[in-house]
């Protein structure tokens, strides 16, 4: 039996020893962040968002952040991050939400959606903490997008913000957006 063994470990040792020489496959290796932007710029389906998610969350994150970038592809790979549930993208998008809520540039307000529309498919134990504030938000679509991302997080922490601005907001495309997240928020599982 131990002879086996050894037999089956020398064999494994061959085969990945033979593996390591062998030219790498094209699909295996890690995209550029050329190629990552180019297919943002060119749009792309959520199918194509979910791949660069899978492999260049890494590049989606730097794109995101990177000023010289275009609005729409940082736009997109902010989307994009949706899909990349780890903790590393977890608190950029986080990082990014409270970074760029005091912003008043149009530019910024547009990223600021897309990112709590991320972190509000991923959920978490702070996204009502980060999200929360963006309902007092002066633009109304960053409130709309807010709540939202407050309903996809399905968080029953949301009921008490979402009903609060409810009381105060005055946006009808806003407030009819609150009434659906408290739906998604407080329908029982």
């Amino acid at each position: 039996m131990a002879g086996a063994i050894i037999h089956i470990t020398v064999l494994l040792a061959g085969l990945v020893a033979a593996d390591a020489g062998a030219p790498s496959n094209d699909h295996a290796k890690a995209p550029t962040r050329a190629e990552v932007e180019s297919a943002l710029a060119k749009g792309g389906a959520p199918g194509e968002l979910q791949h660069w998610a899978a492999t260049a969350d890494g590049i989606l994150t730097t794109v995101a952040a990177d000023r010289a970038a275009s609005e729409t592809v940082r736009a997109r790979a902010l989307s994009a991050l949706a899909y990349a549930r780890t903790s590393r993208v977890h608190a950029f998008l986080e990082n990014f939400i409270i970074e760029k809520t005091p912003s008043s540039t149009p530019v910024d307000r547009v990223l600021l959606r897309r990112a709590a529309a991320s972190l509000g498919w991923q959920g978490g134990a702070r996204v009502v903490e980060v999200l929360g504030p963006l309902l007092d938000h002066s633009d109304a679509e960053v409130r709309l997008d807010a709540a939202a991302a407050l309903g996809l997080s399905r968080s029953r922490e949301a009921e008490g913000p979402l009903r609060a601005r409810l009381t105060l907001e005055t946006d009808a495309a806003v407030r009819r957006q609150i009434e659906a997240a408290l739906k998604a928020v407080t329908t029982t599982r």
